[in-house]
């Protein structure tokens, strides 16, 4: 099996906690032995920027975390820039792409869009949870707003360069937004399904319908809090592959085989399942998806090809 992912905030990590990536047991669930054990061809990487960062400090954040892994190319990954990069994967070197997670680096400045293009990055996610200078995030209350002025004028941009739009953390005006805006494929980085989990940060299936629509792709994330309702609840069983497995066969459902990956947040959080706490574990979500009758192919789009297919869709 090969593996592709949608969304990791393993540099993160690595910039602020000193974590080595290229060592198994340092205390990271992404890391290049358990990559490799898994036939992984490319990662994408958060480039997470805290809510109490704006303006010249959240770029500068941003870039903290951005130079993190641009630090540890060389040998053992290479940069993803492009399509070509993308059919090139496969050589041994895993592919490592940087990804905004909230734009607030940007600082409401189309001016930085290219800066940060120069630098690798191929994809933002217009929100986290937070408010920005692009829309309401998914945990600010009720009434949210959508995409601000800024907001408007971000997407088409980002889709000229060849940066894809992530919607992922988007709240319902926000979103539908981006729906009416977008003419390039849309992705959902990590998210569950609100059918089965009835949070707003989960996408619902009109969401997961939209994306699908416009040639796109939803990310299933393994995060206990997206995929088992009251997760952390006492007396409330702990989360495993099989719950994973339940949001991944409702988006094929609702989306067709063809536009869901996987986009677990490795590293995003330290509760994990019972048995996928790691990339080394991928094994294990692979049994349970075969256990519902899924072949070899179809988990294999899941797990890599439906990514790789989405990238080159949006990428230059």
């Amino acid at each position: 099996m090969i593996y592709a992912d949608a969304h990791a905030d393993t540099f993160f990590r690595v910039a602020l906690e000193g974590l080595d990536p290229l060592a198994r047991d340092a205390g990271l669930h992404v890391n290049l032995p358990r990559m490799r054990d898994v036939g992984q061809l490319v990662q994408i990487c958060s480039v997470f920027t805290p809510a109490h960062y704006s303006g010249p400090a959240a770029e500068a954040f941003a870039r903290r975390i951005n130079d993190a892994l641009h630090r540890h190319i060389g040998p053992n990954f290479v940069p993803v820039r492009n399509v070509a990069d993308v059919r090139a994967l496969g050589d041994g070197r895993i592919g490592l792409m940087p990804w905004l997670e909230g734009a607030s680096p940007l600082r409401g400045e189309l001016e930085l869009l290219p800066d940060f293009f120069a630098l690798g990055v191929r994809g933002i996610g217009l929100t986290h949870n937070h408010a920005n200078e692009v829309a309401d995030g998914c945990g600010v209350p009720e009434p949210r707003r959508g995409l601000t002025a800024f907001g408007r004028e971000l997407v088409p941009r980002m889709e000229a360069l060849g940066i894809a739009v992530d919607c992922a953390h988007l709240p319902q005006p926000a979103f539908d937004d981006v729906m009416a805006l977008c003419r390039k494929p849309p992705i959902i980085t990590h998210t569950g399904a609100r059918r089965l989990v009835g949070i707003t940060r989960n996408a619902d299936d009109a969401m997961l319908r939209a994306v699908a629509e416009r040639g796109g792709l939803v990310g299933i994330d393994f995060y206990p809090g997206h995929v088992l309702a009251r997760a952390f609840e006492p007396g409330v069983r702990q989360a495993t592959c099989d719950d994973v497995a339940d949001h991944l066969l409702h988006a094929v459902n609702i989306c067709g085989l063809e536009h869901v990956g996987l986009g677990g947040d490795f590293d995003g959080f330290n509760d994990t399942c019972t048995d996928l706490r790691h990339v080394g574990e991928l094994p294990n979500l692979e049994r349970a998806l075969k256990q519902r009758g899924l072949n070899e192919s179809a988990i294999e789009r899941i797990f890599a090809r439906n990514l790789l297919r989405y990238l080159c869709d949006v990428l230059p």
